[in-house]
């Protein structure tokens, strides 16, 4: 947007306690104006330039999330859009994102967890593939926009134990507990998943 300016409303929302809000707008900011950044930054608080700095300073928004950085809002557009959370608002989304935890594997990359853990983690794959495994034995692959966690999981799957990068990949890893600690507190996301769920369930089940 050549016309675009940075507007004392904007720089106001560099000083955000919203982490999300913060963020964004210091991305803005950087790619429109880095001198001004750099001006606006200053009066931050070191632990606020330090959240902000890096992630910007390398981001790339427009080319996604194969940059290796993780913009809070990239996290949040990434996960509306796929179909199991299709419908629902994004400021529940943003309460989901907040618990991601980036995995940035290169290929061959390997990353083991208990099944039966309390805490297993949910997999969102980003970029690239991955295989999931138990003991070293294929159970499936996952391409990017590829769920995995027993939430998605329909019937009596065999449990994975290892995740492997078939090439670069990033995967939102959620722990089990932090998602469902989510959901307790937002009952529109549950009925959302349930629903999304449910007509991709009934929907394979047609075609079969």
């Amino acid at each position: 947007m050549p016309d675009f300016r940075i507007s004392r409303g904007l720089v106001a929302q560099v000083f955000n306690a919203d982490k999300l809000l913060q963020e964004t707008a210091a991305w803005v900011v950087y790619n429109k104006d880095k001198s001004a950044y750099e001006a606006i930054t200053e009066r931050l608080p070191e632990k606020d330039k330090k959240f902000i700095g890096s992630s910007i300073e390398n981001n790339q928004l427009l080319d996604g999330l194969d940059d290796g950085f993780f913009l809070w809002i990239e996290k949040v557009l990434f996960i509306k859009q796929l179909p199991a959370f299709s419908g629902i608002h994004g400021s529940l989304i943003c309460d989901l994102a907040d618990k991601i935890i980036p995995l940035d594997l290169d290929r061959g990359e390997v990353v083991r967890f208990n099944p039966e853990d309390h805490n297993t983690p949910i997999f969102i794959v980003a970029h690239g593939e991955v295989k999931l495994k138990i003991n070293d034995i294929l159970i499936s692959n996952l391409k990017k926009g590829g769920l995995y966690g027993d939430i998605f999981i329909e019937g009596a799957v065999e449990k994975a134990n290892m995740i492997e990068a078939l090439e670069r990949s990033v995967v939102f890893q959620i722990n089990i507990m932090d998602f469902y600690f989510v959901m307790a507190n937002h009952h529109e996301l549950v009925q959302g998943l349930i629903k999304n769920i449910s007509t991709r369930k009934n929907y394979s089940n047609i075609n079969q």
